[in-house]
């Protein structure tokens, strides 16, 4: 069972592992995340397909619910709604290895947050089992709007660079123009410059805390139900700024997330331990929840760019 749950952590990225000079791993800091303040740190990429189809494939396995990882997963009918080639996108878009590393979508927020309860669960287990921890505990979950614009900002000031970055367009070798974030440039010549569908999770820049795709590519949910960050690949970059949002209903396809890693360092071995098996016990016993769902309300700050144009 440990062999198992490391390879899945090391598979998808949720680790904090590193493998020492006489081979024997110890936990040490979070590689896939960067720190934003604190005990506070950010996932460096959307969580990605190939995260997704571990967690559904261990849900399969291991969850008393035999059909749970039914309803876990995507919904690859929203690409219907694509100008061309939805075919492919459809077909192959969760399936096919050549999309793995491209960013889930066509997930709920409840989906969404199904995943960061079963990470946080997956990774404390291997912390207990792991001595020498740097960490004693954590929890992974969807970050605030406040906190996903604090590691949006990549350090800078938003009131002077919006996007988190000291410039829109990058010159390359050759002399050509490039865009730096994946969504719609009015100004480019669409000849020229066709524009992108989604791209990989490590496509681009990173800012400066080392985190790629906060701007364009995909919107990312966070915490507050209906609303999302980031713009997306088939907005204009002026509604992809930091400050701006969209409001959603629906899981479709350009609407993904990452997640936030909050580390507790005050925990003994025994406290964390029963913390889990209580959490464990906890969400055994939680009843179903109600059918009808509140529908969130909609925000006054949106200005009609958001995921719901195409709905």
């Amino acid at each position: 069972m440990q062999k198992l749950l490391l390879l899945i952590v090391i598979i998808i990225s949720l680790s904090f592992i590193n493998l020492k000079e006489d081979n024997t791993f110890k936990i040490t800091i979070p590689p896939g995340t960067s720190q934003i303040k604190d005990s506070l740190y950010m996932d460096n990429y959307e969580v990605s397909n190939m995260a997704w189809k571990e967690f559904i494939a261990w849900v399969q396995k291991y969850d008393e619910d035999t059909l749970k990882y039914k309803k876990l997963e995507a919904d690859t009918t929203v690409w219907y709604s694509l100008k061309y080639d939805a075919d492919r996108y459809i077909n192959a878009y969760f399936i096919s290895p050549s999309f793995y590393s491209y960013p889930i979508v066509g997930i709920s927020y409840e989906q969404a947050k199904e995943f960061c309860e079963w990470r946080t669960e997956r990774v404390n287990e291997l912390l207990q089992k792991t001595p020498g921890s740097a960490f004693k505990r954590v929890e992974y979950r969807l970050p605030t709007e406040a906190e996903w614009e604090l590691a949006a900002a990549g350090k800078l000031d938003t009131a002077k660079f919006p996007y988190g970055y000291e410039h829109t367009k990058e010159r390359i070798k050759g002399g050509d123009t490039v865009r730096m974030f994946n969504c719609v440039y009015l100004d480019f010549d669409s000849l020229s410059d066709r524009q992108n569908i989604v791209m990989p999770v490590n496509s681009g820049r990173p800012n400066q805390y080392g985190i790629y795709n906060m701007i364009g590519n995909v919107g990312e949910m966070v915490s507050e139900k209906g609303l999302a960050k980031g713009g997306f690949y088939d907005l204009p970059l002026e509604f992809c700024k930091i400050k701006e949002q969209s409001s959603y209903k629906f899981p479709n396809r350009y609407l993904g997330f990452r997640c936030v890693c909050l580390v507790d360092n005050s925990f003994s071995a025994k406290q964390q331990k029963d913390a889990f098996k209580k959490e464990k016990k906890e969400k055994h016993e939680k009843p179903d929840a109600p059918e009808n769902k509140e529908q969130p309300k909609k925000d006054k700050k949106k200005k009609g760019s958001g995921f719901e144009q195409e709905q």
